[in-house]
């Protein structure tokens, strides 16, 4: 089930953070990006448990997807699929477009992306670190 993330699910959250990603938020980070009006920050909960998370925002009309993980032990079983579904459905009627960038290296979620209609739009050179890596931008458009 997706619902809006709220406080309890921030320390979940942080673990799966701090596994998929090598530059992790923290708690406290991921604290700040709950209470930002302007954000959408959903999570993937079975059983209690958070499986999955998505965070991006929204200014009206370009909707931006800053974080997208799932816990390494439920991948592969459609919940990075039902967080860009819901992150795109609780965009403003207003929005018409959804971007992000990815690691040039991250091939499962590049194939991720442009399964939900997301196309390659650019590269930032050396837009990540801890490797040093170019980022794909990717921007899909959305039709309501």
């Amino acid at each position: 089930m997706i619902v809006r993330a709220d406080g309890e699910y921030i320390p979940q959250i942080a673990e799966i953070e701090k596994a998929a990603f090598t530059d992790p938020w923290s708690e406290k980070s991921l604290e700040s990006a709950l209470s930002e009006e302007t954000n959408i920050f959903l999570a993937e909960i079975s059983e209690g448990k958070v499986r999955g998370y998505i965070i991006g925002s929204c200014d009206g009309y370009s909707g931006y997807i800053e974080r997208i993980a799932v816990n390494a032990a439920h991948r592969k079983m459609g919940i990075g699929t039902q967080l860009l579904s819901a992150f795109e459905n609780a965009l403003p009627e207003t929005a018409d477009s959804i971007s992000l960038e990815v690691r040039a290296s991250n091939s499962p979620a590049i194939g991720l992306y442009g399964s939900f209609g997301f196309e390659r739009a650019g590269v930032r050179r050396g837009m990540y670190s801890s490797p040093k890596e170019d980022g794909i931008v990717m921007i899909k458009k959305v039709i309501k």
